[in-house]
């Protein structure tokens, strides 16, 4: 009875924590929706009203200008977004403080020759971007290979500082997944779309951890009631 109890109790406290699980992805989702929402401002004014905070500057629209460094450029292989999988064009961006700006130009076919990607090479000159900002990617569990001549040209995650640990210059802690540019390129990779927001499997969780609680209730209750039974049959 008492290892039941114990049971019905750890249960519901797992349903519990995943209710508060369900609250912080539905906060999370509010302030990336608040986001998104905002009209696209220059990133230098972005960075000057909230500062060089990667998470705070997440999700929000911003202006970029600056030149392409296609000498610079790197690529993820194996990506897929709404069912295509392809090789993702990254090209750091020089700004006018010499800063690079790490910009996900898109998706191209997968065995794209390059890096640069052969066929799909941004305009040279002066640049204006429209995209989104993000704090870049977790490193991944088993580590970035060290390039083996020195220069990044493919990697398993938008790894911010292993990025900067291996591009030379100042590489901002932020990229941008570009939505549009002036002049445009053509062709273009195809753009990284913005991620559905869902509320996870929280929920079904909570009810299946409640579930179980109350199968263990009602477990221990039949099995106490049938024990009183069998001493009230005693002689």
């Amino acid at each position: 009875m008492v290892v039941g109890a114990l049971l019905a109790l750890l249960f519901i406290r797992l349903g519990l924590w995943q209710l508060d699980r369900l609250d912080e992805r539905r906060e999370s989702n509010a302030v990336i929706e608040a986001r998104s929402a905002e009209q696209p401002r220059a990133l230098a004014a972005l960075i000057g009203q909230i500062g060089m905070d990667p998470a705070e500057l997440a999700f929000r629209p911003a202006i970029v200008e600056g030149e392409y460094r296609t000498d610079l450029e790197f690529f993820s292989i194996g990506r897929t977004y709404d069912d295509v999988t392809g090789t993702l064009v990254a090209t750091p961006l020089e700004l006018s403080d010499g800063s690079l700006l790490t910009v996900i130009r898109g998706l191209v076919p997968a065995g794209t020759q390059g890096p640069p990607a052969v066929g799909y090479e941004p305009p040279q000159g002066e640049m204006s971007l429209v995209g989104r900002l993000d704090d870049g990617e977790e490193p991944s569990r088993l580590g970035e290979s060290d390039p083996e001549d020195g220069k990044l040209t493919s990697l398993s995650r938008l790894d911010l500082e292993f990025i900067d640990s291996w591009i030379d210059g100042d590489v901002l802690p932020i990229l941008l997944l570009l939505d549009e540019q002036t002049p445009a390129s053509e062709p273009a990779p195809v753009t990284v779309p913005s991620e559905a927001l869902t509320e996870g499997s929280h929920l079904g969780y909570a009810v299946q951890w409640f579930a179980f609680a109350a199968i263990v209730v009602v477990g221990v209750g039949l099995l106490v009631r049938r024990a009183g039974t069998t001493r009230d049959g005693e002689v």
